[in-house]
């Protein structure tokens, strides 16, 4: 009796993945930049630069992380452990609309009880955009796949580069481009979604930057 043939089998993310040769540092790259780390920085250096004092600060920045990070990825974590979604990566694009979603509803829901309850507006703003992001990845993916990572981490170099001054690009510029040959290196992306998720990071930054001013 023959296996059952995985439906994905031949799929050009699944090719490009398994075609991949390994490369143990683009693999820890992308575990060290993962968007969920990435968003934990990020609401840690708002959180406590814009509180009153440290206690507070790791408070609100615990509450943002678990609307943004905790939430969407346990949701993500069920649905790899039903069989819904391949990988934690989801490298087949068909299969983000529902994580997408569960992770949208989460951060509108975080977003709301973060600006009832008086958050620093700083914060506020930081899971704003973590919601415009969403959404507009979420329209991209459903004819293109973008990058995650590269979004991510455009979006986090503009954010820390406000917080800590200029000369973070120092710092911000190389961790990009680290990030984006990681993503190529492991087989994850091709050039043109990273591209892509850079495009999407860009225009998620220039959107609030807009609406703040």
């Amino acid at each position: 009796m023959s296996a059952t043939k995985d439906p994905w089998d031949g799929h050009p993310d699944v090719v490009r993945l398994l075609g991949a040769p390994p490369s143990r540092w683009a693999d820890v790259v992308g575990r060290v930049l993962d968007p969920s780390w990435q968003t934990l920085v990020l609401a840690l250096v708002v959180s406590l630069r814009h509180s009153p004092d440290v206690a507070s600060g790791l408070g609100w920045a615990m509450a943002a992380t678990t609307f943004c990070v905790v939430v969407p990825y346990a949701l993500l974590a069920t649905l790899v452990g039903r069989g819904h979604v391949t990988d934690r990566q989801v490298v087949i694009r068909e299969q983000r609309r529902i994580p997408l979603l569960a992770a949208l509803a989460s951060v509108v829901v975080g977003l709301a009880t973060l600006a009832l309850v008086g958050a620093p507006r700083p914060l506020v703003a930081l899971v704003a955009t973590v919601l415009v992001g969403l959404l507009v990845l979420g329209g991209v993916s459903r004819w293109h796949k973008a990058s995650f990572h590269a979004a991510v981490t455009t979006v986090s170099v503009a954010v820390l580069t406000r917080e800590l001054g200029p000369e973070f690009l120092l710092v911000g510029v190389p961790v990009l481009a680290l990030a984006a040959w990681a993503r190529v290196r492991a087989g994850r992306h091709s050039r043109a979604q990273v591209v892509v998720g850079l495009l999407v990071g860009i225009l998620v930054t220039a959107l609030i930057d807009h609406t703040a001013t």
